[in-house]
């Protein structure tokens, strides 16, 4: 900060004590430069149009005095993938979209960028993707606002909106010499019921585009692939996803060739992270018990573990809410599966819960020709009038349960009915001493 300038003599200028001198005009541009060597290179982007000098009168005559620094010398010249993951979260979520506008003017991302991913900019629009426009060296654009292996269902609702998205997408699509090759759109818009028209509008008009291109070649067995589109099916799981396409590499390869060391495809959707991998850039895992669902590595893999002590199974959530125990939660994978499920109310209870005092536990038959497998409370509706020693003997310590419980509310009744006549007899007692008073 420059302070005010204290002088006699007229002839100096004084500046103003708020005024602010621009930090390439303390420090050299070597001494910048190598500051910015150290920075990731979106860092070094806002850090380059941090320093920038501000719009004022002193303007030109600072620069008839320092050294000239190209913008290019401090904010790099490599752009080919933009991650705004590369710095900190805390960061990217208060970036605007007027700052996202800046930094893709700064670097001149519409000639330069071919991977722009949003990672963490929660904040924003999309209006700050405007500079985007009619771009022809954009290559893959990833809306999903999260960092890769990570789910894309966010706290609260992001504010990225369609109706200034689309527009700037559906520049880049009609252009005849575009480049892209994958688009990963955010959960909001593919899971939004209904869906929005212009959404789906512009899924058909890149899967026109890509048509338009003509068949792609499976670099694996180099057979052609014509499902690089979009999924258009609102009801499936992969809509609005190309499912042929990697999410990371972008290249492509068919359903049908298998990933050399294991019997999976060579293209997957993660259903935790919502994207596809091929088997190169992503160790894929299958759900333990056999669902076909498939999870990349580990740490998009829900950790339910079979709750067997000889099996260390892993599987997803949706296949531990259909085999858990109601009572302790527990869930067995399909080979240890240790619950049994009521064949009227459909409740699942474990063996072990099942032996428990108190618990309305699940029971084999194996005399009952039909039911089998039964909750203790409908055995007791069931099996009420059948004459199977089994089922008797199983429901045995129900009934005995609920005759104490019948029991005690009998035992209870007749107290409430004592406390009852007590204050019957008493209110008489003191209606007839009124009458005696009023005499």
């Amino acid at each position: 900060v420059l302070n005010t300038m204290k002088s006699n003599s007229s002839k100096r200028r004084k500046v103003a004590s708020d005024a602010t001198c621009p930090l390439y005009d303390l420090l050299s541009g070597g001494i910048l430069e190598e500051v910015a060597n150290y920075l990731a290179p979106i860092s070094r982007a806002l850090f380059a149009i941090a320093i920038a000098p501000p719009s004022s009168p002193y303007d030109i005559i600072l620069a008839r005095c320092r050294p000239k620094i190209s913008g290019s010398s401090i904010d790099g010249s490599d752009w080919h993938t933009l991650d705004f993951g590369d710095i900190e979260k805390e960061l990217a979520a208060k970036l605007t979209d007027d700052d996202i506008s800046k930094i893709l003017l700064h670097i001149d991302a519409a000639q330069k960028v071919k991977r722009l991913r949003l990672t963490n900019c929660i904040n924003i629009s999309g209006s700050g993707l405007a500079s985007l426009r009619h771009s022809i060296s954009i290559e893959q654009i990833d809306l999903s606002l999260v960092e890769a292996h990570r789910s894309p269902i966010l706290d609260s609702v992001p504010p990225l909106s369609c109706d200034k998205v689309v527009p700037i997408l559906e520049s880049i699509i009609s252009h005849e010499r575009n480049s892209l090759k994958h688009l990963q759109f955010p959960h909001v818009w593919r899971r939004k019921e209904p869906a929005d028209p212009r959404f789906f509008g512009s899924l058909q008009r890149y899967n026109e585009m890509m048509e338009n291109r003509g068949p792609i070649h499976c670099l694996k067995c180099n057979r052609n692939i014509y499902s690089l589109c979009m999924e258009l099916f609102v009801e499936d799981d992969f809509f609005g996803i190309q499912d042929d396409t990697c999410g990371v590499c972008t290249k492509n390869y068919c359903h049908r060739c298998s990933a050399d060391d294991n019997h999976f495809s060579s293209v997957c959707l993660c259903r935790t992270c919502e994207r596809v991998y091929c088997s190169k850039c992503s160790t894929m895992v299958e759900c333990g018990n056999d669902c076909d669902k498939m999870y990349c590595e580990l740490s998009c893999l829900p950790q339910n573990i079979c709750a067997s002590p000889h099996c260390s199974r892993t599987f997803c959530n949706s296949c531990r809410s259909d085999d858990a125990c109601r009572t302790c939660g527990k869930s067995w994978c399909v080979n240890c599966n240790d619950c049994m499920e009521c064949d009227w109310c459909k409740i699942r209870c474990c063996a072990e819960c099942s032996e428990k005092d108190g618990v309305n536990g699940v029971h084999s038959c194996d005399d009952c020709e039909n039911l089998k497998v039964l909750c203790d409370r409908c055995r007791v509706e069931v099996c009420e009038s059948s004459n199977c020693k089994s089922c008797a003997k199983i429901i045995q310590p129900v009934l005995l349960k609920e005759n104490k419980k019948l029991q005690d509310e009998i035992k209870s009744l007749k107290h409430e009915n004592k406390e009852l006549k007590d204050e019957n007899k008493e209110m008489r007692r003191n209606m007839d001493l009124a009458r005696m008073f009023l005499r």
